[in-house]
């Protein structure tokens, strides 16, 4: 029921976080489209403002220009009216004709503007509409130029009337004789003689008196010439006032005329220019009351655009307070899942520990009994064997299931000495009734001229191989399965597995390091729950090793594991003849400790010849037989009631009257000895794995007891 309704939770919780999710989307998208046509709007009025502003500037300029021009040709033709100089005159023709061209260009430009397509909702005035004050200010500038050559012709003509030349006065006879006197008449110019009415200079030169009759008769001629040259002189000089009064009157006409043309040009060119600039304004203003219009538009998007902005934020705020509200349920549910954890953790312990116990004590007790074959005849050695084999699958099962959880919690790697060569022997040893039982030949391959003692984690290394050894035995049906161990020139311990079983199929390959995966799970070969070869490869990972396999279906398969290591040690050579419990020395003192009844008795079977054996039943108990006998060696369980294992390693530590005594912990987990070794911070002397054999049990006492390694202090320090 439970599960339902956090079902249900789940699904309402997660129906909220993706309708947040999509409101947020969609409004993000909203917002993205209306900023971008803003955007559009606000470049639209930048264009629009930056045209009105170079239409007004661009015409504005024009008609600076043509008002320019125009002036110009005014300067000119008020010069050439004082000056009368040709130079002003062409000057003023030139401008007019420039001033013309630039009102034709004004005219085509306004001709052009008036065939665009313009803004159809607005009804005001427009530059087009001055095109017929452009084409009468055009007549008016073509008028102002046939006034001009007017004027020019009329300029010409009267330089030529004003050429006036006088008759020349006739010379008196020259005087032959002694050529007593002489006369000279000084002429004026032609100007001087028009407008001075003095008479022409004579100088007379006195001659001697014998020629006065002659000089005066030739003063008499001379006067009657200048008077016939006065008279017509006067005569002349009248016609020509008349021609310049006439040629005056002519030509205040002209230019009075010229100066009218150019007044009232001047006046139309004023005229445009007001109209121009009040149609510019009229349109500007249309234009601009336009922009306004969107301009509101745009603040009324503006306004749309932080809305959503404000919505998105509140929506982000709202699933941020959800978010965080969950995530401390979730903390809380994590803690609590946590917490639920450990106490499974810890009664999945205690059931382990019920469970295992008394399965590692029934497979020591079966081994024990096998043992003893000449006790019992073939069909009861059967039983035993069989016996020994189910014990020990279900004790591996079990033992796949507690690793795989500690697999999952990453574990750490816990290194010490210990030679490989006696693992690997030990590791086939366990599974040689196994092999036997299905009859598989199974054997070792090792090269002892090489260093055995290596450097490494010794019970994920006995994993490895128990799990290689057992699931080529498991995947055999006969034939000969083959392991062998060495240590390359790389420093990587090599460790093998062969057997000529069914192989795996090119299919399954890619499977088979998969977690509770077997071949045939509709056909299992045996039992198991498909974790061996999950749990293999996950340890090798936590050695930083490698495992891959060579097979082929139905020849047999190979496994090869990588594991790298310092470089290994010889195993020091020792004269220690000790192969099983009775051959320790008999001064040795034994204290075995374990709740169990049936551990202490098995464990009391291997050390039935020695006499000075104790037997506890928790910690508190074996201190008190510390306390009163000397002990040598303690061989203690590591989950017991009263006091623990542990507990009795850290009271006996912290005591130096206990400095020489050995202990030893048995425990069915490697990984909590370790784990309580690091919390008590004392090291046991030994650890002995369930399940185990007087074989196992004599090699541990006696790693314990006696230095087996060659350079023992060096490994000490390197460790």
């Amino acid at each position: 029921m439970e599960d339902k309704d956090l079902q249900k939770r789940n699904k309402r919780n997660q129906n909220v976080r993706n309708i947040l999710l999509s409101s947020i989307i969609i409004l993000f998208i909203t917002f993205v489209v209306f900023f971008i046509f803003s955007y559009i709007q606000y470049k639209s009025i930048q264009n629009k403002i930056q045209n009105i502003y170079t239409s007004v500037n661009s015409d504005q300029n024009n008609f600076t220009e043509l008002l320019t021009i125009f002036s110009e040709a005014e300067d000119h033709f008020r010069l050439f009216s004082i000056t009368y100089n040709i130079n002003d005159y062409n000057s003023y023709r030139s401008k007019l004709i420039t001033l013309k061209s630039a009102v034709d260009s004004l005219i085509k430009v306004r001709s052009e503007e008036s065939k665009t397509f313009g803004d159809k909702n607005y009804n005001g005035r427009k530059l087009e509409d001055l095109l017929p004050k452009y084409s009468q200010l055009n007549s008016k500038l073509d008028s102002i130029l046939v006034a001009s050559e007017t004027l020019k012709t009329f300029n010409i003509q009267a330089n030529n009337e004003t050429n006036i030349s006088l008759p020349r006065p006739k010379e008196p006879a020259a005087i032959v004789a002694n050529e007593p006197k002489k006369v000279v008449v000084k002429k004026k110019s032609l100007l001087k003689r028009i407008f001075q009415k003095g008479d022409d200079t004579i100088t007379v030169e006195t001659g001697t008196p014998t020629h006065t009759q002659q000089v005066t008769e030739q003063n008499a001629n001379l006067k009657n010439i200048i008077k016939q040259g006065n008279t017509q002189a006067e005569n002349r000089l009248k016609e020509l006032k008349q021609t310049l009064t006439d040629i005056r009157k002519n030509e205040r006409s002209l230019l009075a005329d010229n100066f009218t043309l150019l007044h009232s040009a001047n006046q139309l060119i004023r005229i445009i220019h007001e109209e121009r600039i009040q149609i510019q304004r009229d349109k500007t203003d249309h234009e601009l009351s336009i922009l306004i219009a969107r301009t509101d538009t745009f603040k009324w998007q503006i306004i749309i655009s932080l809305t959503f902005v404000f919505i998105v934020i509140c929506i982000l705020v709202y699933y941020q307070f959800f978010t965080n509200y969950y995530e401390r349920k979730l903390l809380d549910e994590r803690v609590y899942a946590s917490k639920l954890a450990e106490q499974k953790t810890d009664i999945l312990a205690e059931i382990t520990h019920e469970i295992r116990t008394p399965i590692n004590s029934l497979i020591g007790i079966v081994d024990l009994l096998k043992s003893r074959k000449d006790l019992y005849q073939a069909n009861d050695i059967h039983l035993l064997e069989s016996a020994y084999t189910n014990i020990t699958a279900t004790s591996k099962t079990i033992n796949d299931i507690l690793n795989l959880s500690k697999i999952d919690q990453q574990n750490s790697i816990e290194a010490i000495h210990f030679d490989f060569v006696d693992l690997l022997i030990d590791v086939v040893e366990t599974h040689r009734n196994h092999a036997e039982m299905k009859g598989i030949e199974l054997a070792y391959e090792l090269d002892k001229n090489q260093p055995t003692v290596i450097f490494s984690d010794e019970f994920k290394v006995r994993q490895i191989m128990s799990n290689l050894v057992s699931n080529a035995i498991k995947y055999s049906n006969g034939g000969k399965v083959v392991a062998s161990a060495i240590v390359d020139d790389q420093s990587n311990l090599i460790f093998k597995v062969s057997d000529q079983g069914q192989g795996i199929p090119d299919a399954l390959k890619k499977n088979i390091f998969k977690k509770y995966y077997t071949v045939n799970k509709s056909n299992k070969v045996e039992g198991g729950v498909g974790l061996g070869l999950y749990i293999t490869k996950n340890i090798v990972s936590t050695l930083k090793g490698k495992i891959n396999f060579k097979t082929n279906a139905g020849q047999g398969t190979t496994f090869k594991v990588e594991i790298p290591i310092p470089k290994p040690k010889f195993r020091r050579k020792t004269s220690l003849n000790i192969e099983k419990i009775s051959d320790f020395s008999k001064d040795l003192s034994w204290l075995i400790v374990d709740d169990n009844a049936l551990n202490l008795l098995y464990l009391k079977q291997f050390f039935s010849l020695h006499t000075h054996v104790k037997t506890a039943t928790n910690g508190k108990e074996a201190l008190e037989i510390l306390s009163r006998f000397p002990i040598d060696v303690v061989v203690t369980d590591i989950n017991m009631p009263v006091m623990t294992g542990d507990e009795l390693l850290a009271t006996v530590r912290a005591n130096p009257a206990y400095n020489s005594v050995k202990i030893i912990a048995t425990s069915s987990d490697n990984e909590q000895v370790k784990k309580l070794e690091k919390e008590r911070q004392v090291l046991f002397d030994g650890i002995l794995i369930k399940p185990f054999n007087e074989r196992k049990l004599t090699e541990v006492i006696v790693k314990t007891i006696y230095p087996i390694f060659e350079d023992s202090d060096e490994l000490r320090q390197e460790s």
